[in-house]
């Protein structure tokens, strides 16, 4: 049976889905290209590195091929996409080197947002977060194709313990970090036995903010970071060296 989030499931991941996947009211066009563009990656209909189809979405959204343009321009200067000469825009595709400093950011922010939103927990805080942390576990205790799914959770449940630390401009940094390792990473054949490691160290952080003990919240914090971090990159160099190889060999027939 295929899975599919609750009205109350998608009302608490909707504050931190990326621009434009929410459609309302006061949407304009340049947010529903954005969210247009989102949505084709994260069911693969596109994927990182490959040329974005610009008068796709633009059917998609009803419109020309201006605010489409405009739409990637800014994606471009949020990392997201970039801009070929004279060949329209590609989905930027992440490379170790890039998550290495994405992930330095992270630690950086995290560190410190944790230490926080530590300061400022309450009781509605903490009830949230457990909830974002249960359905964590149920999206990534299903099938592999969820895997994307479970990145869009992963980052309601770190940016809402950013949003408790009460810096707008972190958050708003944060989140954009968030949305470059969603939209640009390649997830092809990453390992899944990393998966109920990464719900194990987001129970650790829960665990830390219900007992209220500040050095085990950053710790438990830094772990997470850092375990994905290795894992992610380690996962692109294999890759690389794999696509290098293969290439070699075309090389050599």
């Amino acid at each position: 049976m295929p899975f599919a989030l609750s009205p109350e499931d998608f009302r608490r991941l909707e504050p931190y889905l990326p621009r434009g996947l929410v459609r309302g009211a006061a949407d304009n066009l340049l947010d529903s290209a954005a969210g247009q563009l989102a949505r084709m990656v994260l069911t693969q209909e596109i994927h990182p590195g490959q040329k974005i189809p610009m008068d796709k979405i633009a059917e998609a959204i009803g419109a020309s091929r201006t605010p489409v343009r405009e739409a990637l321009r800014l994606l471009e200067t949020d990392g997201v996409v970039a801009q070929l000469p004279n060949r329209g825009f590609i989905v930027r595709r992440l490379d170790p080197g890039q998550t290495e400093e994405l992930y330095g950011a992270r630690r950086c922010l995290e560190a410190y947002l944790a230490d926080e939103a530590m300061r400022r927990s309450d009781p509605p805080f903490v009830r949230s977060l457990r909830a974002l942390h249960g359905m964590y576990e149920r999206v990534l205790g299903g099938p592999a194709d969820r895997r994307r799914l479970g990145m869009l959770v992963d980052k309601a449940f770190h940016l809402r313990i950013a949003r408790q630390a009460g810096n707008g401009y972190l958050l708003g940094l944060l989140g954009n970090i968030f949305d470059r390792l969603i939209l640009t990473r390649p997830i092809e054949g990453f390992p899944i036995h990393r998966t109920p490691i990464a719900v194990a160290e987001h129970r650790e952080i829960l665990a830390a903010f219900e007992s209220g003990t500040a050095r085990a919240v950053r710790q438990s914090m830094l772990r997470n970071i850092e375990n994905g971090r290795e894992a992610i990159v380690q996962h692109l160099r294999g890759m690389r060296e794999f696509l290098d190889e293969h290439a070699n060999e075309e090389e050599r027939r």
